[in-house]
Parts: C-alpha cells; sequence; structure tokens
C-alpha cells in the first residue's frame, strides 16, 4: 500500500470520526438547550398557577380583615402579587415561541384574556378594600371565577404540554443515545472492513513474507549451495545436543566422516564442473541412503560427515558399508567412477566435540591409508 493509500485512509477514518461526533454534539446541544428553555417555561408556568391562587386569596383576606393594619397588608401584598403575576405572564408571553410555543395560539389567547380578566377584577377589589368599601358579592364572585377553575385547568393544561413535550425529549434522547451508539460501532465495522482490513491484510501478508524470506535466510545460512547438505553451522547447532542426549539418557551417538578418493584427480582431468557434479550426486546418495533422524553434512572440500543418533559403532560401520558399496557401484555424472573412505568413531560420555571428531578423522585417513575404499573404525 501506497504512502498517499495509507493516508487517505487515516484522513477518511478521522473525517468520519468527526463527522459523528460532531453531528452528534450538535444534536444533543439543540435538545438540550431547548429544554433548559423548557423547564423555565414550566417553573414560570406553575408560578403563575400559584401567584393567581394567591392574589384570590389575599383578595378575600382584605375584604374580610377585622383590622385595619392587617387589610392594609394583605392589600400591599395583594398588588406586589398582581404585578409578579403581570411579570411571569409577560415573561411567558416571550419564551413561548419557536419550540416552546403553546399546543395552538387560541389556547394561549384565551389563557391570556382569562388572565387581563383576573387581573382587573384583582384591581377592582383591591382599590375597593383601599377605600373601605364592603366587597358586593357580584365582584367577589367574578374575582373567583376568573382566578378559578377555568385559568387553572388552562395553566395546568399548559404545563402538562410542556411536561409531555419534555417526556419526548428525553426519549428521544435515549433514541439518539442507542443511534449514537450503533452508528460507532458501524462506523468501527467500516473502518475495520473497508478502511483498515486492506492495511492489515498487507501488514500480514508483508510479515509472512519476510518470516518466508527469513526461513530461507536461516536456511541458506545451514545447507551447502552445492550440494543441499547441511554444513559446518548446522553440525555445531544439532551436534551439541545429541552429545547431551546421549549422556542423559546412556543412548548411542555415532559420527561417519567420508572422503573421495583421489577427488583431485577428477578434477585435473575432467574439470571442476564435473567435480562439483560428483560432489552433487555424492550428497544425493548419501542422504537417499540416511534415515530421517540422520543429518548429512558437507564438512569441506570432497569431505562428507554423518551424524547418526540411536547408533552405536557396529550398526554405523554397516551402515558405512552399505554406502560406501552403494558409491563405488554408482555411475556419477560424465561416466564418472569413485570411491569413498570412511571413518566411523561412536561418541564415548565425558568425551569432548573436538576429541571425537579427531578419532573420526584418523579412522577416515586410516582408512586412505590402508588402501582406499575401505571402512575404518576410531
Amino acid at each position: 500500500m501506497t504512502k498517499f493509500a495509507l493516508t487517505w485512509r487515516y484522513a477518511s477514518a478521522l473525517l468520519l470520526l468527526a463527522v459523528l461526533a460532531g453531528g452528534s454534539y450538535l444534536v444533543l446541544d439543540r435538545i438540550m438547550d431547548v429544554e433548559k428553555r423548557r423547564a423555565g417555561v414550566i417553573d414560570l408556568s406553575m408560578r403563575q398557577r400559584m401567584l393567581s391562587q394567591n392574589v384570590v386569596v389575599l383578595g378575600f383576606v382584605a375584604d374580610r380583615a377585622p383590622l385595619p393594619d392587617v387589610r392594609e397588608k394583605a392589600l400591599a401584598e395583594m398588588q406586589g402579587t398582581i404585578r409578579e403575576l403581570l411579570a411571569v405572564h409577560a415573561r411567558l408571553g416571550v419564551l413561548q415561541t419557536g419550540d416552546l410555543a403553546p399546543p395552538d395560539t387560541a389556547s394561549w389567547q384565551e389563557i391570556t384574556r382569562r388572565m387581563d380578566v383576573f387581573v382587573n377584577t384583582a384591581r377592582t377589589v383591591a382599590r375597593q378594600a383601599r377605600a373601605g368599601k364592603p366587597l358586593a358579592q357580584v365582584l367577589t364572585r367574578r374575582l373567583h371565577e376568573a382566578g378559578g377553575l377555568e385559568l387553572l385547568a388552562g395553566l395546568d393544561a399548559l404545563i402538562l404540554h410542556h411536561q409531555q413535550a419534555s417526556e419526548r425529549s428525553l426519549s428521544l434522547l435515549d433514541g439518539l443515545q442507542l443511534a449514537f451508539l450503533l452508528g460507532t460501532l458501524a462506523l468501527l465495522a467500516f473502518m475495520g472492513l473497508v478502511l483498515f482490513r486492506p492495511l492489515i491484510d498487507d501488514i500480514v501478508a508483508d510479515r509472512r513474507s519476510l518470516e518466508i524470506a527469513n526461513e530461507e535466510l536461516a536456511k541458506l545460512a545451514t545447507v551447502d549451495c552445492l550440494t543441499g547438505l547441511f554444513n559446518r553451522r548446522k553440525f555445531d547447532e544439532v551436534v551439541v545436543r545429541e552429545m547431551e542426549l546421549a549422556r542423559r539418557y546412556a543412548d548411542h551417538v555415532s559420527l561417519l566422516m567420508f572422503d573421495i578418493d583421489r577427488f583431485k584427480t577428477i578434477n585435473d582431468s575432467l574439470g571442476h564442473a564435473v567435480g562439483d557434479k560428483v560432489l552433487a550426486e555424492l550428497g544425493r546418495l548419501a542422504v537417499t541412503g540416511m534415515r530421517a533422524v540422520d543429518y548429512v553434512f558437507r564438512w569441506g572440500g570432497e569431505e562428507f560427515l554423518i551424524l547418526a543418533p540411536r547408533t552405536d559403532e557396529h550398526a554405523a560401520f554397516g551402515v558405512a558399508e552399505k554406502l560406501r558399496q552403494a558409491v563405488a557401484d554408482h555411475a556419477f555424472p560424465g561416466g564418472v567412477r569413485a570411491t569413498v573412505s570412511f571413518g566411523v568413531a561412536e561418541y564415548r560420555p565425558g568425551e569432548s566435540l573436538e576429541d571425537w571428531l579427531t578419532r573420526v578423522d584418523q579412522a577416515m585417513y586410516a582408512a586412505k591409508r590402508g588402501g582406499r575404499n575401505k571402512t575404518m573404525a576410531g
């Protein structure tokens, strides 16, 4: 994936998150602003209802108070309540616009008309009470009717309308919360499947390619390129482990070293290309004749080494003889005939690797000195 494509995917993901978060914030902020103002309307409406009832009560107190100072106190409180009632009513008229408008204009106009009648009647009651005139029964009934059940019912209906609207808003908020959660999950799924899945696939593919490359490098580091056999580095990795296993479990492990007899003559007479083919073919023969648990190494030049776990010297000698005969009977590329000389040595507990290698090397050279195409035990 190119740097531009990766940058585009990151930018797209951030943009989608910003749009979702910003849109959710604006919607929620709008709803919360409306609900704050609606709470104010409900509070004022309830106060308007309470003030209306107070005016009726104070009117009767001013009319029937036995003492002048009680009458004056009731009248003063009544006038203050009327002024507060008018201020609340005016403020409600300003607030109840747009999203906070009453259910219908006619109902609000009717409440306003009743409120005007009620306030005018209350003022008339206050003037007569202040003048010391007894209130006429008709005036008292008008005050009770104007501030009575019909006005209160209108105010109650207005309060109920706003309370139900608040409940709907709360339900909407719950729905928006769920929608925001589902939208976030959907966005994350989209980002994972569409935006970042190809990136992850590329990362996994690159990682796998790197693992394969590392495996190939590790193989190249432990394999001889000409014969395909293990090299000395691989020998150093496995021989110590096999020696430890043999010591721990009192088991057998043997080394078989062999060398192509008069290999220099083959190179000199037929060329190095033919000599290389003989080495590769000999490696193939050695691997074919060994078990799966055995290791075959190219030790250097025309020398080869076999590490045979769970094999004592007698068995190793038999394996060497079998392979030696197979080589002698084999026709190598270019019609070349070749023989090998073997040295065999079983590991002795407590022996160092250097001593073990020295013994098998000496056994092989003893086979050469004994006429070649032989197997000797060390």
